[in-house]
C-alpha cells in the first residue's frame, strides 16, 4: 500500500516506535519499582521476607494488567499516528498527482486547501502557479493565432499579386511594385517588433543608455508624425518645457514609444480632431501625456489595451484604413518598463483618452 520511502510510513512508523519504546520502558520500570516497593512493604509491616503464593499472584496480576494497559495504549497510538500521518500526507499526495498532470501539460489543476499550515500554503502557491501557467498557455495560443493572422494577410496579398504578374493577368506597374514593397516593409516591421517584444519579456533587450532630454525626443517625434496628421487634418498641440532634467534613456527606444503613442492617438481620432502632447517635470519623475478627443475606450477594454494584438471594439469602430499591427502599445509598455517607468491609460467623455508615461529621475 505504501512505498518504503513514503512520508506517511516514515512519520507513522517513527512516531509509533517512539510511543512503543516509551510505553514499554514505563511498564518495565513500573513493574520493577512496584515489585521492590511491595517487597519493602511486606518486610516492614508483616515481617515477611519471602513472597508466598498470594503475594506472587498479586504481583503477577499487576504485571499482567500493566502489560495489557500498555498494549492498549500502543494500539491506540498506532491508530492515532496512522490517522494523523494520513491527514498530513493526503494533501501532499494530491499535490503530487496534480503536479504530474501539470508535467503532462494539463495546467487546469486545482487542489483543495484544507488548512493554513505549511502544507496548506504550499497548496495555495501551487494553485496560483497552475492558474498562471494556464493563463500563459492560453495567452501563448492566442499570441500564435494572432501572429498567424497578421502574417497571413500580407503574404496572401504578395502571393496573389505575384501570381497575377507571372501569369500575365496584371502588369508589374510601379504602383503595384510599390504596394508590394509596402507589404514587405510591414512584414519586416512586424517581425522586428515581435523579436523586440520577446527579448524585452525575458529582460534580454539591450539598451544604449545616455543622458537624454525627453523633451527633445518628443519634439522630434512630433515633427516626424506631422505629415500623417496633415493627411487627416488633425492638429497637434505640444506643451514641452524648454529645459528638462536629463534622464538615462535609450533614445531610439523612447522615441519609438512616443511615436507609437502619437500614431495610436491619430489612428483612433477622427478627421479634424485635436491631439495633445505635454510633458511636465515632477519632483521624482518626468511625466509625458498624449491625449486625444476621439471615441472613449470601453471600461472592459481599458485593462487590455497594452496586450499584444489586442484591438478594442471601440477602437475598431473608430479606426481608419491605416490599420496597425496591434503591437505598438505592447512595445511601448515593454520599453517603458525596462526603463523602470510606468505607463497607463485613462478614458472619459470629459477628458478623452489620455496615455500617461512616467519615467523616474533616479
Amino acid at each position: 500500500m505504501f512505498d518504503h520511502c513514503s512520508i506517511q510510513l516514515k512519520l507513522a512508523g517513527s512516531t509509533f516506535l517512539l510511543l512503543a519504546f516509551t510505553v514499554c520502558s514505563l511498564i518495565a520500570l513500573t513493574n520493577e519499582q512496584m515489585e521492590i516497593a511491595f517487597g519493602d512493604y511486606l518486610a516492614l509491616h508483616i515481617a515477611v521476607m519471602d513472597h508466598g503464593p498470594a503475594e506472587m499472584m498479586f504481583i503477577h496480576s499487576v504485571h499482567q494488567s500493566l502489560w495489557w494497559v500498555g498494549l492498549f495504549f500502543i494500539l491506540l497510538g498506532f491508530i492515532i499516528t496512522s490517522i494523523l500521518a494520513a491527514g498530513i500526507t493526503r494533501p501532499l499526495r494530491r499535490l503530487t498527482k496534480a503536479a504530474a498532470a501539470v508535467e503532462r501539460g494539463h495546467f487546469d489543476q486545482c487542489v483543495p486547501v484544507d488548512s493554513r499550515d505549511e502544507v496548506g500554503q504550499l497548496a495555495n502557491v501551487f494553485n496560483k502557479m497552475a492558474a498562471k501557467l494556464s493563463q500563459n498557455e492560453q495567452a501563448q495560443r492566442d499570441f500564435f493565432a494572432s501572429i498567424t493572422h497578421e502574417l497571413r494577410t500580407p503574404l496572401a496579398v504578395l502571393q496573389g499579386t505575384l501570381e497575377n504578374m507571372t501569369t500575365g493577368v496584371t502588369e508589374p506597374t510601379p504602383e503595384r511594385l510599390f504596394a508590394m514593397q509596402e507589404e514587405i516593409m510591414r512584414l519586416n516591421r512586424l517581425v522586428t517588433d515581435l523579436r523586440d517584444l520577446s527579448l524585452a519579456a525575458v529582460h534580454e533587450l539591450r539598451l544604449h543608455l545616455r543622458p537624454t532630454d525627453l523633451g527633445q525626443l518628443a519634439r522630434q517625434s512630433a515633427m516626424l508624425i506631422q505629415p500623417l496628421l496633415d493627411e487627416s487634418a488633425q492638429q497637434l498641440q505640444c506643451q514641452i518645457p524648454s529645459r528638462l532634467t536629463l534622464l538615462p534613456l535609450d533614445a531610439d527606444r523612447m522615441r519609438q514609444v512616443i511615436g507609437n503613442l502619437l500614431i495610436n492617438a491619430s489612428r483612433h481620432s477622427g478627421s479634424g480632431s485635436h491631439i495633445r502632447l505635454s510633458i511636465s517635470e515632477q519632483s521624482d519623475c518626468i511625466e509625458l501625456c498624449v491625449a486625444n478627443d476621439g471615441p472613449c475606450i470601453a471600461p472592459e477594454d481599458l485593462p487590455h489595451i497594452f496586450e499584444k494584438f489586442y484591438q478594442s471594439h471601440s477602437a475598431q469602430g473608430a479606426a481608419d484604413a491605416r490599420r496597425g499591427s496591434g503591437l505598438g502599445l505592447a512595445l511601448a509598455r515593454q520599453y517603458v518598463e525596462i526603463h523602470s517607468g510606468t505607463i497607463f491609460a485613462t478614458s472619459t467623455p470629459e477628458a478623452g483618452t489620455v496615455f500617461t508615461m512616467r519615467l523616474p529621475k533616479a
